[in-house]
Parts: structure tokens; C-alpha cells; sequence
């Protein structure tokens, strides 16, 4: 849609189009007296006033913009019609209608109204109606400046043929939900009730196209977007139990905090009390509590579940290892362990931690030799008081660990400085020694060469403190 170009080339004043226009419909309806006949003396003043030499003041600019809404709001009421032009005049009509209503003083005043009999069939065109109202809906969409209000509600409408006529088109739509839509919401600046009719919107075209992803992450957005004060409300129980159910079911969700830290989800706890325990299990526990209350309260008396019972079932599977992975403090599970918490055969248990690590809920590798599952990484599916006591127990193993590591390096180290020191005062001791055997053996050479010998030995002497240097430096 962003492509799209955004001007109109339509050429005349604004009472001759509108002239136009309302005799087009009239010879849709086949009405002699219909709107033109109740629009004429409003254009004769609009084109006395056209007419006139010069600039309009502020007032009767006013007034002109009065005198045009007049005109538009018979014009409008009487464009349902175009829904039944010939399929070659019908973007063409509509398209002159877009023009007439940016020269209101509100385009939001009519944008509703239009938009809403583009989302109805072109009863002159079934075939191709679908692709006619997008174009023009996309033609208004990109008409719009970025930041106008009235960009939604073409939005929706486009969202409605789609679902209706048109779900093939979502595929076109999707990339732009992901990089558009968040700027366009920013834009718009949409209360609640419009943001959550927005999402919901979303969710039902994703859901009939086949993306349950997608769906449900639009219906979360809806759930989020209700205020605190209307969490106990019809609309926020129905988006609630919509949400839940969809969670529960969706072969993808594993992450339920956006629901339980929902106000309208947690109003579920005396509405829904058992689906409300479904969601807690399922949040925080493991298979042997799943399975202790569905035998309490079948799932076919919870929104007929029943039907769910397998999908159901494997989650929770998933998600047990997962808290069993993320729990063990050894990092290492063995094959026996996992069978036992899964309820299931050992052989099977490679099958289940390589379907778990592609859920993304843990990461590790696999010994058949020694018959276990190393945890690299694992999610925590809640996080309070005993995951922090987790955490705190693994840092100070970490820590002990370190400090180990420290101690033997210090060691060493101090145990390389000794023995520096031990081979530098050898040193100096053997040239200390070999100096005193000569002066002893030549004498009169000492005496006659005193001055070749002295510099020898001044020469060892400096070089003597460049070693000891050398290893303190190393300490």
C-alpha cells in the first residue's frame, strides 16, 4: 500500500464535480428526483462564490466549507449506489467521491460511511468486487497524510474484504503489519476501544488465512489493550477466554506471563475457574499435576477441550522438561530421570528432548554412551523466590570455582618467582666465584694488566643487578 501513489488528477471546481456526481447516482437509482434535485440550489451558491474575483476571507471561506459539507452529506448517504456502476466506472466514481469529501472541512466526517460501503459487495461485479474496493481503498489509504486518523478506518475496511472475499491478499498485507504498523499506530494515536477493535481485526483475518501465530499474537495486543478498569467487562471477558483458549491450544505458545499479567485474564479466576487452573498448570507446573486435575475436571467440560487433548498433553510434556532441565543442579539429566517425569519409554526420550530443544524451551547434547542429556541452557517458565535461590546457589559455585582457579594460579606463580630467584643468586655466586680464582693465580698479570682487569669486573658488576632486576620485575 505504501507504494501506492497518493495524489488524484481530477480537474474542475468542486460544485461542477459534485454536479457530476450526483447525477451519475441518480442514473444509478434511475430517479428523476433523487439528490441532484436536492443539491442544486446549495451549488448555485457554491458557484456564485466560485465565480467571484479575488481571495476569500477567513469568514467566507468558513462559509464555503459549511455550504460543502451540506452538499457531501446528501451526496454520501445516496454513494451506496456505486456499489451497483458498471464494474469499468465503479474506481473511477469512487475515486471522484474521494476527491469531493478532501475538500470538506472533515474528511473523517464521511470517511466512516465510505469505507464501509467499500467492505460490501460490488453487486455489478462478484468476481472481481474484491480487488476493485482494495484498489480504491488503497487509493484513499495513500491519499491520506501519514499522521490522519482516517487512515484507520480504510484500514479496517481493507482488513473486512479481506476476510470476506479476499484471503488470499492477506499474504500482500503481512510484511507491512510487521514493518509499518507500529509507526502507523504511533501516528494515529488510537484510544483502547480502537486499538483493541484493530487488533482483533488482525487476529480474525490471520486466523482465517491459516496463521495461528500471528493471530494470536494480534489477539495478545487486543487482551493488553484493555484498560484495568475494564477487565471484569463482557468485551474483556470474551477477548480473555479468546486469548487463553488460543494459548493453550497453539502448538507455539509456551510463554504465558502476557496473560497472567493481564487484569481481564486474571478477572478469569472466579468467571472461569477451571480453565483459570489450566492456565496456572500449565504457567508454572508439570505433567503430574496437569494430569491429576483433568482426571478431577475432564477437558471436555472445559470449552470442550477435549478436542485439544493430545496438542494439550504434548505441551505440557515440553514444558515439564523444560522445568526439569532448568531445576537439575548437576546439569545433567539422565535418560531414566526424563522417561519417568514424561511418562514415557525410555526409547522414546531422545525423541522428546530433540523436540523440545526445537520448541526453543532448552539447549544441550545428548549422551547415548552414557545414557543422559547435558543442559547447556534452559527457559525458566516462571521466575520468583526459588529461581533466585537457584541462581544465587549456581553463583556461589561459580564463585568457589574461581576462587580455586585464583589460588592455584597464585601458587604457581609465587612458586615461578622463587625459582627465578633461586637460579639469579646461583648466578651471581658463580661470577662472584670464578672473579676471586683469578686474582689469586695471576698477580703480577693483575698488577700489569690491573687497569683491563678492573673494567672486566665493573663490567660483571653492572651486568649483576640487570638479573636481579629482571626477576623482581617477574615478581
Amino acid at each position: 500500500m505504501a507504494s501506492l501513489p497518493n495524489t488524484l488528477l481530477i480537474e474542475g471546481s468542486f460544485a461542477e464535480l459534485a454536479d457530476e456526481l450526483a447525477q451519475y447516482i441518480d442514473a444509478i437509482h434511475k430517479s428523476d428526483k433523487g439528490v441532484h434535485a436536492e443539491i442544486t440550489p446549495a451549488l448555485e451558491a457554491l458557484r456564485q462564490k466560485e465565480l467571484l474575483e479575488g481571495e476569500p476571507n477567513e469568514a467566507q471561506k468558513q462559509q464555503i466549507l459549511a455550504q460543502r459539507d451540506e452538499v457531501l452529506k446528501k451526496i454520501v448517504v445516496a454513494a451506496a449506489a456505486l456499489n451497483a456502476a458498471p464494474e469499468k466506472e465503479i474506481t473511477a466514481a469512487y475515486n471522484l467521491l474521494i476527491h469531493l469529501i478532501r475538500q470538506s472541512s472533515s474528511v473523517d466526517m464521511f470517511l466512516p460511511r465510505i469505507c464501509g460501503y467499500l467492505a460490501k459487495p460490488f453487486t455489478s461485479s462478484p468476481q472481481h468486487g474484491s480487488s476493485l474496493a482494495l484498489t480504491i481503498l488503497s487509493t484513499i489509504f495513500n491519499t491520506l497524510a501519514p499522521q490522519d486518523t482516517g487512515r484507520y478506518h480504510v484500514f479496517l475496511a481493507i482488513l473486512a474484504v479481506i476476510r470476506s472475499a479476499s484471503p488470499s491478499a492477506f499474504s500482500a498485507l503481512k510484511p507491512q503489519l510487521d514493518t509499518q504498523l507500529p509507526t502507523w499506530l504511533s501516528s494515529w494515536d488510537l484510544d483502547e476501544e480502537d486499538l483493541q477493535r484493530l487488533h482483533l481485526a488482525i487476529s480474525d483475518v490471520a486466523s482465517d488465512s491459516g496463521d495461528r501465530d500471528l493471530a494470536h499474537k494480534h489477539l495478545v495486543s487486543a487482551l493488553q489493550a484493555i484498560p484495568a478498569s475494564d477487565a471484569s467487562t463482557p468485551e474483556a471477558h470474551s477477548i480473555a477466554l479468546r486469548a487463553l483458549l488460543s494459548a493453550l491450544t497453539s502448538p507455539s505458545v509456551f510463554d504465558f506471563t502476557p496473560l497472567t499479567s493481564s487484569d481481564a485474564i486474571q478477572a478469569l479466576r472466579t468467571s472461569e475457574p477451571q480453565l483459570f487452573e489450566l492456565l496456572e498448570i500449565f504457567s508454572a507446573d508439570t505433567l503430574d499435576a496437569y494430569e491429576d486435575s483433568i482426571a478431577t475436571t475432564p477437558l471436555s467440560s472445559i470449552h470442550n477441550l477435549a478436542e485439544s487433548a493430545e496438542a494439550l498433553q504434548t505441551k505440557m510434556r515440553l514444558l515439564t522438561l523444560a522445568s526439569l532441565s532448568a531445576s537439575t543442579p548437576s546439569r545433567s539429566l539422565p535418560y531414566d530421570t526424563i522417561a519417568s517425569a514424561l511418562r514415557i519409554d525410555r526409547a522414546d526420550v531422545e525423541k522428546w528432548v530433540i523436540d523440545t530443544i526445537r520448541a526453543g524451551l532448552v539447549e544441550g547434547k545428548l549422551s547415548q554412551l552414557k545414557g543422559e542429556f547435558l543442559v547447556h541452557r534452559a527457559t525458566y517458565r516462571v521466575f520468583g523466590e526459588k529461581q533466585w535461590a537457584e541462581v544465587q546457589g549456581r553463583l556461589m559455585v561459580w564463585r568457589r570455582s574461581l576462587e580455586n582457579v585464583l589460588g592455584v594460579v597464585r601458587a604457581e606463580r609465587e612458586k615461578f618467582v622463587r625459582e627465578e630467584m633461586v637460579a639469579a643468586s646461583a648466578a651471581a655466586n658463580a661470577i662472584e666465584g670464578g672473579a676471586g680464582g683469578q686474582g689469586q693465580r695471576g698477580g703480577e698479570r693483575r698488577r700489569g694488566g690491573g687497569h683491563h682487569g678492573g673494567r672486566q669486573q665493573r663490567d660483571q658488576e653492572r651486568e649483576q643487578p640487570r638479573e636481579v632486576d629482571l626477576v623482581g620485575g617477574g615478581d
